[in-house]
């Protein structure tokens, strides 16, 4: 309940609401979307891009320096089956996929000048603070399931949490049209639970008659019997399922439009 709390005094704080707020620009998003974490063997994998699409407001502050807010939508997936045979990890046959919905406030540093109402192209960088919502799922025997709910480490977690946003692009300016860009940024996140997967095999799970999980439970937090026919009933209790060690991150890249409002 804190942390709803802290979220939504968050999203307040990232998207301002007072009608006499001066942007100077509107525009839309659209790219894809990534994960990096526990279900990803390479930091890129190029089977898990998805699609991703986003609103923002921009307020120009200097010829150097603007503030965008923006709302952005994608979809994060991973899967043990894209690991290579010598790693091994096909054999934990984990997966998931979830929605993401960030909220972010962005600031954003232009190299060249970019005067208002002429033509003009910078690179640039920037950073800010985000808010996002998740809940991973899975699919077993052709149904989807809340993995959260079913707590396959025996721990809670929260679906929303905060990242640090941070990237580079190129903006292009077209006279006081509007403007073009491409951009590319990552999320460091503070959870290791966007995929569900994070440290150890709870000691509670119910082992399998003829195949079958006795425990819905357990069919998805051990899912190896899928794909190994002579595999433990059980995996060891506090055996190691993921790694606690490092946290996850997701990335959005793609291009903008905007249409200046002044």
């Amino acid at each position: 309940m804190t942390r709803l709390l802290l979220f939504c005094v968050v999203a307040v704080w990232l998207v301002p609401t007072r009608t006499d707020a001066q942007f100077d620009e509107v525009g839309i998003f659209f790219g894809i979307s990534h994960y990096s974490g526990d279900l990803t063997e390479r930091k890129l994998e190029p089977l898990e891009f998805n699609r991703a699409w986003g609103i923002y407001v921009r307020k120009k502050m200097t010829d150097r320096f603007s503030m965008k807010y923006q709302f952005t939508k994608g979809l994060l997936s991973g899967k043990d089956g894209n690991a290579t045979v010598e790693s091994a990890l096909w054999r934990r046959n984990l997966s998931f996929e979830t929605d993401i919905y960030e909220l972010s406030a962005i600031a954003e540093y232009y190299f060249f000048r970019l005067k208002k109402g002429e033509y003009g192209i910078s690179p640039y960088v920037y950073g800010g603070l985000a808010g996002f919502y998740f809940t991973p799922y899975a699919e077993v025997g052709g149904k989807t399931y809340d993995l959260r709910y079913y707590r396959t480490e025996g721990i809670e977690y929260s679906s929303y949490q905060f990242a640090i946003p941070f990237g580079a692009g190129v903006k292009i300016q077209v006279n006081g049209m509007g403007s073009l860009g491409i951009e590319a940024g990552l999320r460091k996140t503070f959870t290791d639970y966007l995929d569900d997967v994070s440290g150890y095999y709870p000691s509670d799970l119910i082992g399998f008659v003829d195949g079958e999980s006795m425990n819905l439970r357990t069919q998805l937090s051990y899912r190896t019997p899928e794909v190994v026919a002579d595999a433990p009933e059980l995996p060891k209790p506090g055996g190691r399922r993921g790694n606690p060690e490092n946290n996850d991150w997701y990335l959005f890249f793609g291009v903008t439009l905007g249409v200046n409002l002044k």
